[in-house]
């Protein structure tokens, strides 16, 4: 607080201190020109008053000439003292002196003006005066002054008083005087104004500077309100932020990822109009439209990564930018709103793009860093979610088939065990084996072997009905779940399933493998009793008495049924 003050008052202090400056060099100057003002005037009247002596006596002599009066007609005239001295420092006329006291006034012979004037021609001086009480200034002019009757006078002149007309007659001092308390009355006045002035310019520099100074103040306080609102928003887009990749990180599918992002798109991105997120699909010649928010979506629901602009630059892409209009082949052409298109990359992939409508482009070009930062956001969740996809896949299938393993059969069936019997709903389950596999594998190879388990898990699945579940159990053994089946839909799916795998004849590197045929065991869930342990054991039972029947068919599991004797003989 100290310093701003200090910093506000120092233009004032500067300017007062160079007001004061300024104003005193000026009353200096204004003192010399006073001073010359007054030594000038006295020169005036001086020579007036010796030009009007030399003119009246050369003209007309002495008679009738009285030195008095000339005195103070020229004195009163130009309001200084006038005073006529002879050449032996007689005064013979004075301005403020009657003429009949004048024989009172002292020999001015011996005044440093006169004495000066008598040898240079002219003098001055400036001193005190007793008998006025404050100081004079003093100009004294020689005047010698040449009359008609000069060599004859004498006679004429008898009768003249000696004080009037020195017996040299010629020579004259004209000194002139003025009091310098007329020259201190105008130097104060002088002072007033300078004080005045410069009272006048610190006052108005004060308040220039409070004006200034509250400007500056008002000015803080808006940039201060400014950044507390920009600080505010920035805070709120943050948690807006943090909250979208908190919430799609928590997603386990797309659908939920994009519900997440309609209600905090329309927050943090102000002024959109409508906006959509497209996938890349795993064969990478595809991309799909998998949410939209706003208005209807003015685009290709699917088109290949060749159409977006922004997949084949690697960046963001304005449909119009810097005058030019360059729109992706996958967006309406005569659409007036501002399109851009943002890739949606995590760990240098490329998964989709992210594509946003304004009406204005000053408000999309406001909020581009705040949509990218939300495809950076929405681009980590859908690596993450493809990830996490991946990684349970692993978990759940078997790697050589794709079929879904043995834990995720069981984890299943429990679930739709228990769901069949709190819904009273039916449940069906095969066990399916492939005949001979152990000789298959003897005679081809274990390469031959695997393509064979491939190639009949790939027509198991293709043609069960969906939502039934085909698994791989162990080994050659593969086992299908049947939700919401019953006893003869499950035998006649059974049959289809061992009469189409016979019907298929295999080859492997140009090599025939001849028909493989698989056997069957079927069992359902008939009451409560029947839980999915036993369900499974029933239809294991059931496979080993379609063996026992001569396999390459399927077989009902029934309730006498009971686990053969073990046999010798291959699968």
């Amino acid at each position: 607080m100290f310093r701003k003050s200090a910093a506000l008052a120092m233009p004032a202090i500067l300017m007062t201190l160079v007001l004061t400056a300024s104003l005193t060099l000026l009353t200096l100057h204004f003192k010399n020109i006073l001073l010359q003002s007054y030594q000038s005037k006295l020169e005036q009247a001086a020579e007036i008053t010796s030009r009007i002596l030399r003119n009246d006596i050369e003209l007309h002599g002495y008679q009738h000439f009285d030195f008095d009066v000339v005195a103070s007609d020229i004195g009163g005239s130009a309001d200084v003292r006038v005073t006529i001295i002879n050449e032996d420092g007689v005064v013979i006329g004075d301005s403020l002196v009657p003429n009949h006291d004048l024989d009172q006034i002292d020999n001015h012979g011996s005044r440093p003006e006169v004495l000066e004037a008598f040898e240079h021609g002219k003098g001055s001086s400036t001193r005190h005066s007793h008998t006025k009480g404050y100081d004079l200034m003093y100009y004294a002019l020689k005047a010698t002054i040449v009359s008609p009757g000069d060599h004859d006078h004498g006679g004429e002149h008898d009768h003249e008083p000696a004080s009037h007309i020195s017996d040299a007659g010629d020579t004259y001092i004209i000194r002139t005087a003025v009091a310098m308390n007329l020259f201190t009355d105008e130097l104060m006045w002088i002072w007033v104004w300078v004080v005045v002035i410069s009272l006048l310019g610190v006052f108005v520099v004060i308040m220039i500077t409070r004006f200034f100074s509250s400007m500056l103040d008002k000015q803080a306080k808006r940039e201060r309100e400014s950044l507390k609102t920009e600080v505010k928003e920035r805070t709120h887009e943050l948690s807006l932020m943090q909250r979208l990749g908190s919430l799609m990180s928590a997603c386990t599918t797309i659908d939920s990822a994009a519900n997440v992002v309609h209600p905090i798109a329309d927050h943090l991105l102000p002024g959109c109009r409508s906006g959509a997120i497209t996938l890349i699909k795993s064969s990478r010649n595809r991309l799909d439209l998998i949410t939209q928010w706003g208005e209807q979506w003015q685009g290709s629901d699917r088109f290949e990564p060749s159409d977006c602009w922004s997949l084949l630059k690697g960046h963001t892409h304005f449909s119009s930018e810097d005058g030019l209009e360059i729109r992706c082949r996958h967006s309406n052409m005569e659409s007036d709103l501002y399109q851009v298109c943002i890739p949606l990359v995590a760990q240098g992939e490329t998964l989709g793009v992210l594509h946003l409508n304004y009406d204005d482009q000053q408000a999309l070009e406001s909020n581009i860093s705040k949509a990218e930062s939300m495809a950076e956001q929405i681009g980590l969740a859908l690596a993450n979610m493809r990830l996490r996809e991946d990684l349970r896949q692993q978990a759940i299938r078997d790697p050589l088939t794709s079929l879904f393993n043995r834990r995720y059969m069981m984890d299943f069936l429990e679930q739709h065990t228990y769901s069949a019997e709190s819904q009273n709903e039916t449940l069906s389950v095969m066990m399916i084996d492939l005949d001979h596999f152990k000789r298959f594998n003897d005679t081809f190879g274990h390469d031959a072997g695997d393509y064979v388990l491939k190639q009949v898990a790939m027509e198991l699945k293709q043609s069960v009905p969906e939502g039934d579940l085909v698994c791989r159990y162990g080994g050659e053994e593969i086992c299908i779940v049947c939700p919401g089946t019953d006893l003869d839909t499950a035998t006649e799916l059974g049959n289809m399933l061992v009469t189409r795998i016979a019907g298929q004849g295999m080859q492997f590197n140009g090599q025939s493998l001849g028909n493989v045929t698989i056997s069957m065991g079927i069992a359902n869930r008939l009451n409560a009793e029947t839980n999915h342990d036993l369900l499974l054991k029933e239809a294991d039972n059931a496979l080993y008495q379609a063996k026992e029947q001569g396999r390459n068919r399927a077989v009902i599991s029934t309730p006498e049924s009971a686990p053969p004797a073990h046999s010798s003989d291959e699968s």
